[in-house]
């Protein structure tokens, strides 16, 4: 249990309410914290630097030139960027975006592979991985192809996998179903420019009504500040840490077995995605 995620929580405002609330943290950790103002459990699980533009081929921070949306039809693919520029590499939420469209369009599998036999002008192989051209060469602020590989999927999912597992771990950890969590709040780099129907539907955040869940930005940061400006959030923060119990997921069986599991887009159980129709 550190810092970020205590002050995730008091910045939240979970510890205040009696509903029960949860916060996910997504970055090269994801952090989860469920409780309300009697009680507090937290997990952390490793979910690798893809989110935050790493282990990617083109992924980069969410910043000028970043596209951070995708969408495929019958009339191609378009997609925007942040600041209006020209194409540089991929953010965490087009990342997102663009597996959702891949496998909606059929483009991949629900495991992630590329068909291969697939007639289409932006997928192609190189040394025997296969990649699919987001933008081309002479539409890019660098001059060469912005792409996805299959190589980049599989990281994604894996990634996706462990932030979902916590979640589910956690809350069977507690006896509690995701319909008990009055709002999911999602903290984080990209959350201001994620797309909640798309996360759901690769099986990142969990299957409830969008308005359940929201965005709040770099919660770590903002319960830094606080205590920096206040004694009283300062005390409350501390009060959080020792009122906080923490899983330790590497030696919690179940974990393995929900990582495992969530190795598939959405999820190998799909009772858990009901929403989900791709």
């Amino acid at each position: 249990m550190g810092g970020d995620i205590i002050a995730g929580v008091m910045a939240s405002g979970i510890a205040e309410h009696e509903e029960v609330r949860g916060l996910i943290d997504i970055g090269t950790n994801g952090e989860i914290a469920i409780g309300n103002r009697d009680w507090l459990v937290c997990c952390s699980a490793s979910a690798g630097p893809a989110f935050e533009g790493g282990g990617t081929r083109c992924g980069m921070r969410a910043k000028t030139g970043a596209i951070e949306k995708i969408e495929i039809s019958g009339s191609g693919l378009k997609y925007e960027t942040i600041g209006n520029a020209k194409p540089i590499g991929i953010c965490g939420s087009g990342l997102i975006a663009c597996i959702y469209e891949l496998v909606k369009n059929g483009i991949i599998g629900p495991d992630g592979k590329f068909h291969r036999t697939r007639k289409d002008d932006r997928l192609a192989i190189e040394d025997n991985i296969p990649h699919y051209i987001i933008a081309h060469a002479n539409e890019t602020e660098t001059g060469a192809d912005v792409v996805i590989t299959e190589t980049d999927i599989d990281n994604l999912i894996k990634s996706k996998g462990a932030v979902f597992a916590a979640i589910k771990s956690l809350l069977d950890y507690i006896d509690l179903g995701f319909d008990q969590i009055e709002t999911f709040y999602v903290a984080g780099g990209f959350g201001n420019f994620l797309d909640v129907p798309k996360s759901v539907a690769i099986g990142l955040l969990p299957d409830l009504p969008h308005e359940k869940i929201q965005f709040i930005g770099n919660s770590s940061l903002s319960g830094a500040r606080m205590c920096l400006l206040s004694e009283k959030a300062f005390e409350t923060c501390t009060n959080i840490a020792s009122s906080m119990t923490n899983i330790e997921l590497s030696t919690h069986q179940p974990f393995t077995d929900d990582y495992i599991a969530a190795l598939f887009l959405p999820h190998t159980d799909r009772k858990l995605f009901p929403s989900v129709d791709y």
